[in-house]
């Protein structure tokens, strides 16, 4: 390369004629002539290593700053180019992703296939990221950047960008339905606590509870016999509480502190002041209404079942998203595929890390 020739020169033209200045001293106009040749010299080495000094060998320090304020995408390609970097971004996770009100990503997966793909909202732009952990997965839950999944019987917390994969307890009961769970924090805090929720031949509603620590679920049950509560549209968590949905407009809450559950009918106008606020905000069928089909230039024959996600909003809002079931154009031979909105970042365990 040009700038390694450049330093080769350089260099031996600092080395060649190598001059002791205490050989003329005797004369200190050729002395300062000498000197400041000598200085030159040097100086134009330097420069010139500086020039060519290849970024992957920039101080750790310097290397750790620049990775801290990149975004999901820029984080991985930095973390790609070699040791060095990989080392110096251990503690980067893209945090800018996770901005109040900063809206998600959306991941497509299908159960064949370990090529999915990313798309930001912002700018439409689409990325492909080789994923083979979600091959025959079910998304239950995403939130706090990580994805609760169900796969082959086992359930498991999943963060696709770094591919750390966290193991939960074996769950008994048959196969839980997408969207159908919730936690309560971040899986790096000692209070998080996780929830599944089943239908139970269509009388009872069971919440399996897991706090972090715990080896075993805690089943609760609440009698559906005398409510009218249909398919479950998603879970989050707010105000100490598990909040459940079902599709039309009915909410079954879950205390954590007294174990109890409550039933609520959702209203949309709020006429009587004495009617309670919910304690976040919640959107429905994202996908269809933001025109995604067409922003990801998507076949009429494709289908895509879209769990549920959370995130935060301003100040301490929660904002919801339903469960959507965008349905193909073309319903003959339709490609089925998941999705799942989620916030980009990147995690890795800490050294001794246990659920």
């Amino acid at each position: 390369m040009e700038e390694d020739r450049c330093m080769e020169e350089v260099a031996k033209e600092f080395l060649q004629k190598p001059v002791k200045l205490s050989d003329v001293e005797s004369n200190n106009d050729e002395a300062d002539q000498l000197r400041e040749e000598y200085f030159r010299k040097k100086r134009k080495l330097q420069d010139c290593l500086l020039s060519a000094r290849s970024w992957r060998d920039l101080p750790p320090e310097i290397l750790t700053e620049i990775a801290d304020n990149f975004g999901i995408i820029d984080l991985l390609g930095f973390r790609g180019v070699c040791t060095n970097w990989r080392s110096a971004s251990f503690l980067a996770t893209a945090a800018i992703e996770y901005a109040p009100d900063t809206h998600p990503y959306f991941l497509l997966y299908n159960d064949e296939d370990e090529e999915c793909i990313l798309v930001n909202p912002t700018n439409d732009k689409k990325y492909t990221l080789n994923i083979p952990e979600l091959k025959e997965a079910t998304c239950l839950a995403s939130s706090h950047s990580w994805l609760l999944l169900s796969q082959k019987g086992l359930i498991f917390f999943f963060c696709p960008f770094s591919h750390v994969r966290i193991d939960l307890p074996p769950f008994q009961e048959s196969e839980i339905s997408k969207g159908s769970a919730a936690f309560t924090s971040s899986l790096l805090s000692n209070d998080c606590v996780t929830a599944l929720i089943r239908r139970k031949r269509h009388k009872f509603l069971e919440l399996h509870v897991l706090e972090r620590g715990d080896s075993a679920w805690v089943k609760y049950e609440y009698d559906l016999s005398l409510r009218f509560f249909c398919g479950v549209k998603g879970a989050t968590f707010a105000d100490e509480c598990f909040q459940i949905l079902d599709e039309n407009d009915k909410m079954i809450t879950f205390d954590l502190g007294n174990k109890s559950f409550e039933y609520y009918k959702i209203v949309k106008e709020r006429r009587d002041p004495n009617i309670e606020s919910l304690p976040f905000n919640y959107k429905e069928k994202c996908f269809s209404k933001s025109d995604f089909r067409k922003r990801m230039k998507l076949g009429n024959d494709v289908a895509i079942s879209i769990c549920a996600a959370y995130y935060a909003g301003s100040g301490d809002s929660v904002i919801f998203v339903k469960n959507e079931k965008f349905k193909a154009i073309l319903d003959y031979d339709a490609q089925e595929f998941k999705g799942v909105w989620i916030q980009p970042r990147f995690f890795q365990l800490p050294p001794n890390y246990s659920w």
